[in-house]
């Protein structure tokens, strides 16, 4: 049997399968909540977890190269670029596949799977490539909010600076040096 039929006929076990296994990066309580709850809303990290490796799956199945499933990463690649977890933690669910294949397709796993193994390896360096895009977007955005903080700060010392020393607000000189109208 060729080995895309046999990854068809086991879908829904190598589905089952990856999921769990990428979901193990979680705490033992919140992986039981994201395998329970199935209401997209009370559960946005779990159904796009699973309708992330869905579409990867099916994109893999039927031979599309890495660059056109990285629209497939998009969602949980961005869920996991913001939370607390190490690169290699963040992106091992990718790398999991080939665990999950091998255990759903049991025997006819001994089938050359090297095709497959690289096809997975070249997704996995596609993702990394988005997870840093995604990581430097979190720390743009990190910066940026220090910035307005760091300025709205500086603003209001100046506010009390002039108001300790009775100069009218609006007449001081603002950040840039120029004059506050």
């Amino acid at each position: 049997m060729e080995l895309r039929e046999s990854l068809r006929n086991r879908r829904a076990a190598i589905i089952d399968r990856w999921a769990n296994l990428a979901l193990t990066v979680y705490t033992e309580d919140f992986t039981r909540r994201l395998k329970q709850e199935k209401d997209r809303f009370q559960n946005p990290v779990g159904h796009m977890t699973r309708n992330s490796l869905e579409e990867v799956l099916d994109g893999l199945i039927a031979g599309r190269p890495a660059a056109d499933l990285t629209g497939s990463l998009d969602g949980i690649v961005h869920i996991r670029a913001v939370q607390e977890l190490s690169p290699s933690r963040a992106l091992e669910f990718i790398f999991l596949l080939k665990r999950a294949v091998r255990e759903a397709l049991g025997d006819e796993a001994g089938a050359d799977l090297s095709d497959l193994d690289a096809a997975i390896d070249r997704l996995a360096l596609a993702a990394f490539d988005l997870y840093v895009q995604c990581k430097e977007k979190v720390h743009e955005l990190r910066r940026n909010e220090i910035r307005r903080n760091a300025s709205g700060l500086l603003e209001r010392m100046q506010r009390v600076t002039a108001a300790k020393h009775g100069e009218p607000v609006g007449n001081r000189q603002n950040v840039k040096g120029g004059r506050e109208a």
